[in-house]
């Protein structure tokens, strides 16, 4: 009996000289497994990072892949619509020249039909101070008239001739007012005409459109390129045949002796961008002689 307790434990002779080996060793085990299964643990947290990580940069490697792939598609795209582009804004500044070239015309009728109406205005002007003027006589003859009863005869003679004068007066009246009216009808007519000529216009740019922009396309064709511009009054053409080339000046005979031969080597398959600079210095009809001479010469679009 060890402080107050019975010691019930059988063989307790036997027992007492390995009562501390079996505690310890189970302590011992205990602590090799607890370490075990940390080590394990671990190990299987490590091997998830690794393959969370393979994964990851598989991942990251098939994106890079599928963006390496639309880039290049992007950029075949663009430079298609970078070439349509071009060739849309030089008819873009062809038909701005144009409009650019009526407003112009349009701004000079105008300008004349103002200087008529002036004209006009200063002329009845005149003619009512004309009247005025009449009118004025008119009174002082009737004054006169009044006042000298024994020259009655006289001044009815002077009465009648101013009223006839009187008479002469109303009529280039009227025929100055005819006159305004037929210049105001006119000008009504000049601005219905020019609505109608900017209807004509809008309908035309439609219709170009129309029949230009879904076919002639620089996709899969041998694009060259075409600068055109009047510099100090006289024309400049300039030419590359690729991208990677500077531009060359020509004469419109070495223009056409390389152009016939690229389109001998390319047959429908030459393309021929043709750029019309903002600042070129031509009017509309020099730029689109010159653009509709050359595409329906060697185009492929107009080799059909």
């Amino acid at each position: 009996m060890e402080q107050g307790f019975v010691d019930l434990r059988q063989n307790n002779d036997v027992g007492s000289s390995g009562e501390h080996f079996w505690p310890s060793f189970t302590d011992i085990m205990t602590v090799i497994v607890m370490i075990f299964m940390l080590a394990s643990v671990v190990l299987v947290i490590r091997n998830w990072e690794l393959l969370e990580n393979l994964r990851q940069s598989m991942e990251a490697e098939r994106a890079i892949t599928e963006d390496l792939r639309f880039k290049s598609e992007e950029n075949a795209t663009l430079e298609e619509q970078l070439a349509q582009a071009q060739y849309q804004l030089s008819m873009l500044r062809m038909q701005l020249m144009q409009a650019q070239e009526t407003a112009v015309q349009q701004g000079q009728l105008m300008q004349q039909l103002k200087t008529e109406k002036r004209q006009t205005e200063e002329a009845l002007k005149a003619a009512n101070e004309r009247v005025l003027m009449q009118e004025d006589q008119i009174k002082r003859s009737s004054d006169l008239l009044a006042s000298l009863q024994q020259q009655v005869q006289t001044q009815s003679l002077e009465l009648t001739g101013l009223q006839h004068k009187m008479s002469d007066l109303e009529t280039e009246n009227r025929r100055q007012s005819d006159r305004i009216n037929s210049l105001l009808e006119a000008d009504t007519n000049n601005q219905q005409r020019i609505l109608v000529m900017k209807d004509e216009y809008d309908s035309l740019k439609v219709k170009y459109d129309k029949l230009v922009k879904p076919a002639r396309t620089p996709k899969g064709k041998y694009v060259v390129e075409v600068r055109y511009r009047k510099q100090g009054g006289k024309y400049k053409i300039q030419f590359k045949e690729r991208e990677d080339q500077p531009l060359k000046t020509l004469t419109r005979q070495e223009l056409d002796r390389v152009l016939s031969k690229l389109k001998a080597d390319h047959p429908k398959q030459l393309y021929i961008k043709i750029i019309i600079p903002a600042d070129s210095g031509l009017s509309y009809a020099e730029a689109w002689k010159f653009m509709k001479s050359t595409l329906e010469q060697y185009d492929y679009y107009y080799q059909e």
